[in-house]
């Protein structure tokens, strides 16, 4: 019955029990009836036969056959329940019968004929009746009864369902316009303009669709703020991070041309001394590109889905924080997995995983640092780990790391926002999650992506 329609189950439904009230009311009422008539016909045999009788009885005293012939045959013209009379004498003679061929289920009623005056006995009149053309009589009428009890009845059905239909109407057009609906695409749902209970309810429907529409709309407008700050915070840790990857080439660029210029005024140069020292700035200089080239690919506004290799995004990530992990010790399992989403977003969730990690190195002054990360894969979902060894996560604190604006760093200016971007990239961008828990003196951080997904 779940997937029925409403018009339909009320339509089985009201069957249903026009069935059961329908069979009760010929179980009670057919008994009561079919007794009742019985009764009443057996009342009539018996004024029948307490009326002709007695003249019957005169005449078969007078010796008039002739008259008790006309009595029986008129009798049973006038009734029709009588198929048959049949009068003896004293001597059990038959004066006179008349007898339909047909008498197999009908009854006998009998009795004796007296002599009115002397008591004494005359003969017999016994009278053959059935009640098989009144019964059928009854069962047409009966029939004809429950016929217009059904037509009463598939009247009213069509009726209340063309007013179920009808008063059901706002709910109808609320069904298909949540079928068609899409947040993406202006909502068709609109409110009714009847007043009953069921416009009601739809007018409520469409009023709470709406209100969530708008809460959406917040929502989303406060994530997209999110993400614009957390972006602008993204990029402040990026040029801090060029300037540390700048500075070693540009002192080394510095220092080349210091002793360049020394070795001209003293000199102590040759033609092989000049190319070397122009090969060591052409090599700073590809490094400061390359590193340019990294920052900027990251950065990108304007980013598109491509196919990717996590490892090698990774790398990506380790190369932009190069110089903030010199003294860390970072394994990485080099899988061979590829994914087709936006590399610039997880590459931002490694980045923040890391320097999280690395943050916490500096806080708590570890002296053995590592970090691993490991690659693998089941049925179901890629996995990247993230393991180090900074002491964990304090157990009160861990449920709350995801939150926004939750922080332990207010010395260092921590905003409290990386860990929050990096789940929700994860979940909107990867249809994925990210989970925590404290293992072996560190923190392990896993992220899970659904294979399979369109992203």
């Amino acid at each position: 019955m779940r997937n029925l329609s409403i018009v339909t189950q009320i339509a089985i439904i009201n069957i249903f029990v026009f069935t059961i009230f329908i069979s009760i009311f010929i179980y009670k009422n057919y008994a009561i009836v079919s007794n009742q008539f019985v009764l009443l016909q057996n009342e009539k045999i018996d004024s029948i036969i307490k009326t002709i009788s007695p003249v019957i009885s005169i005449n078969l005293t007078l010796g008039l056959e002739n008259n008790i012939k006309e009595i029986v045959n008129d009798s049973i013209k006038l009734h029709k329940e009588l198929v048959g009379i049949e009068v003896t004498n004293s001597n059990n003679e038959i004066v006179y019968k008349n007898i339909n061929s047909d008498i197999k289920d009908s009854k006998i009623y009998h009795t004796i004929l007296e002599d009115t005056i002397l008591k004494s006995k005359l003969g017999e009149l016994k009278v053959f009746y059935t009640f098989s053309s009144i019964y059928s009589k009854l069962l047409t009428e009966f029939y004809q009864f429950l016929i217009f009890i059904a037509i009463f009845f598939i009247f009213s059905l069509l009726l209340s369902s063309y007013l179920i239909k009808y008063n059901l109407k706002p709910l109808i057009k609320l069904k298909e316009g949540m079928k068609n609906y899409s947040l993406e695409k202006n909502s068709t749902l609109k409110e009714d303009e009847f007043k009953n209970e069921i416009s009601v309810i739809n007018n409520s429907a469409v009023k709470m669709v709406k209100k969530i529409e708008e809460e959406l709309e917040k929502r989303i407008l406060y994530e997209k703020e999110i993400m614009q700050k957390n972006r602008l915070a993204s990029m402040g840790e990026m040029i801090d991070n060029i300037a540390h990857q700048w500075r070693q080439p540009l002192m080394k660029i510095n220092a080349i041309v210091l002793n360049t210029d020394r070795s001209i005024e003293l000199k102590k140069y040759d033609e092989k001394y000049l190319q070397n020292r122009l090969d060591d700035i052409s090599q700073a200089v590809y490094h400061m590109s390359n590193t340019i080239d990294t920052f900027r690919e990251f950065l990108n506004p304007h980013k598109s889905k491509e196919s990717f290799e996590i490892s090698n995004s990774i790398n990506k990530s380790l190369k932009v924080l190069n110089t903030l992990l010199v003294d860390i010790e970072v394994n990485l399992n080099q899988k061979e997995i590829y994914i087709n989403a936006y590399e610039s977003e997880f590459m931002q969730v490694i980045i923040s995983i890391l320097s999280n990690s690395i943050d916490i190195f500096k806080a708590r002054d570890i002296e053995k640092k590592y970090i691993n990360i490991d690659i693998y894969e089941d049925d179901i979902h890629y996995f990247i780990s993230i393991k180090d060894s900074a002491g964990g996560i304090k157990e009160d604190i861990i449920d709350k790391i995801f939150e926004p604006y939750f922080t332990t760093k207010h010395k260092s200016g921590g905003t409290g926002m990386g860990l929050y971007i990096s789940k929700l990239i994860i979940q909107t961008s990867f249809k994925g999650d990210i989970k925590v828990k404290n293992e072996d003196n560190g923190v392990k951080f896993i992220l899970e992506i659904p294979k399979g997904k369109e992203f």
